[in-house]
């Protein structure tokens, strides 16, 4: 059983549908106690740090859902994120706070060198207005869904059942 909403899992599975996408996972984050100062922690490397600068921090009522996608880097897979990349950026040009970024660790760690190995995307959605319950959050989410769907279809976008 899926740990994850119902709305989320089904952009999960739309998402896994790609060709080459390996894995997906998903966070949600309250923004609005991050500060500037916070974003050098290392509990705080996974968030969109550019974003945060530009408004000095989170804002009132606002939640970052990010899906940190994997992919097996085969040519399918850079033809996968390729579009992914294109869409997000169509949406964003449309209004919905959302942004596609790579994502990787430290070249070397004390165990050795890891370059290569970890490079992710990261998908953001910004959704304020969140007070009590994560619906408007969700709700953002499954208009992400329905127009990927659609997107997919308009495009002919391969999938891997194809």
């Amino acid at each position: 059983m899926s740990h994850y909403p119902t709305d989320i899992e089904e952009f999960h599975n739309a998402l896994l549908g790609l060709k080459g996408i390996t894995g997906i996972e998903s966070g949600v984050e309250n923004l609005e106690p991050i500060d500037t100062e916070m974003l050098g922690y290392s509990a705080c490397a996974h968030l969109p740090h550019a974003a945060l600068l530009r408004t000095g921090g989170g804002l009132e009522q606002e939640v970052l859902i990010q899906f940190e996608i994997a992919f097996d880097y085969s040519p399918e897979s850079l033809q996968s994120v390729e579009f992914l990349a294109w869409w997000v950026r169509d949406c964003a040009r449309s209004g919905t706070k959302v942004q596609f970024r790579p994502f990787a660790l430290p070249p070397e760690t004390p165990l050795g060198r890891q370059l290569g190995t970890t490079l992710k995307w990261h998908m953001d959605l910004f959704v304020d207005g969140v007070e009590e319950s994560l619906e408007p959050a969700l709700k953002e989410v499954r208009r992400l869904h329905h127009s990927l769907e659609t997107a997919i279809r308009l495009y002919d976008i391969p999938l891997k059942d194809q």
